[in-house]
C-alpha cells in the first residue's frame, strides 16, 4: 500500500510541475504573427471586364465589385457563345482571374 501511495505521489508531482521542474528544457513554438491587413486600390470596372473578356471568348454583360471578400473581387457576368450566362471572378487588386 505504501509503495502505491509513493508511486502516486511521484506521478502527481511530475505531472503537476511539468518537465521544467526537473531540469528538462521545453521547446516553445513561436507565436504566430498576425497578418497585417493589406489594403489595395481596386482596379476599375472596365479593367476587370477587359480581363474577363480576354480570358474567355464571350460577351461581357456587367460587373460588380464585392469589397467584403478578401481580397476584393469583381463579379463579371458574361454570355457564352452557347447562350449560357456565367460569372467570372476577377481579383480587384491584381486584375487576375480568381
Amino acid at each position: 500500500m505504501i509503495k502505491k501511495l509513493t508511486l502516486l505521489a511521484i506521478l502527481v508531482t511530475v505531472f503537476s510541475y511539468g518537465p521544467s521542474a526537473f531540469g528538462a528544457t521545453e521547446k516553445r513554438l513561436p507565436t504566430p504573427q498576425l497578418q497585417e491587413k493589406k489594403s489595395c486600390t481596386p482596379i476599375g470596372k472596365g479593367a476587370a471586364m477587359s480581363a474577363a473578356a480576354r480570358r474567355i471568348d464571350s460577351k461581357v454583360l456587367s460587373a460588380s465589385l464585392n469589397m467584403r471578400a478578401r481580397p476584393p473581387v469583381y463579379r463579371v457576368k458574361v454570355l457564352t457563345d452557347s447562350g449560357r450566362v456565367r460569372y467570372i471572378y476577377v481579383d480587384a487588386c491584381t486584375g487576375r482571374l480568381a
